[in-house]
């Protein structure tokens, strides 16, 4: 009998060694991932168009059905038994348009993005419920755009089907608010179908939004990497 005590008096105490731990380093979670970061603020620029009859230039618009917005943070879901985890969603709800010119020198201009984040969805119900209600607050702020203001990095020449690496540098509101972000760009245009995937890393607080800490046990990251992998065809 005496044996069977200190057996499960053992057994106790490692539990209660693994919940401290485990309490321990959510803990420590909490204090590191959600690093502070100074908002950008927007891009101050007077507004200009390119001609209409500009040679070469061409208007694409995104096709939702084959095109995906997505964000990525890095959770810590202790009461899961998920400590180091990558929290996805995602949505086919994108409408856009761009212009590009591939002759004689490579243009891109007047890329406009809209999603809409009430449509977003993860592999947890309840995760999607709390984004919408509590941190997007999708109620309020339904939609997150971008606008373009500049492009750089691009070839001085181009090839139809020939895939490309730039930076697309632009105004993206999201929860009321207004940053300049840079996506890295990779894409190409063949025929009159263009193929790419664009993508950023964000921090929820610039944006007016607090991390997700539910009690040190449900903690997400302040830093998102917010992706676009889109097909746009000419109108």
């Amino acid at each position: 009998m005496r044996k069977r005590f200190i057996w499960l008096g053992g057994i106790a105490l490692v539990i209660l060694i693994v919940v401290a731990a485990g309490m321990v380093y959510a803990a420590h979670f909490a204090s590191t991932v959600n690093q502070s970061h100074t908002p950008p603020g927007a891009i101050k620029v007077t507004p200009t168009s390119i001609p209409t009859n500009t040679p070469g230039l061409r208007t694409f618009q995104i096709v939702s059905a084959q095109s995906t917005a997505s964000y990525s943070v890095y959770e810590n879901l202790i009461f899961e038994n998920k400590p180091n985890n990558d929290a996805i969603g995602r949505t086919h709800s994108v409408q856009g348009t761009f212009q590009i010119r591939t002759s004689p020198s490579p243009l891109i201009a007047a890329l406009n993005v809209k999603v809409d984040l009430r449509t977003l969805q993860s592999d947890s119900d309840r995760r999607d419920h709390y984004i919408q209600m509590n941190t997007l607050q999708t109620d309020t702020y339904p939609y997150a755009t971008f606008v373009s203001v500049s492009a750089q990095g691009l070839p001085s020449s181009y090839t139809d089907g020939q895939t490309i690496h730039f930076q697309l540098i632009g105004n993206l509101t999201l929860h009321g608010t207004t940053n300049k972000e840079t996506f890295d760009v990779q894409g190409k245009v063949s025929g009159n179908t263009v193929t790419g995937t664009a993508t950023s890393t964000i921090y929820m607080t610039d944006f007016g939004m607090q991390p997700p800490n539910l009690a040190n046990i449900a903690i997400a990251q302040n830093k998102v990497v917010i992706t676009l992998d889109f097909t746009a065809t000419q109108v």
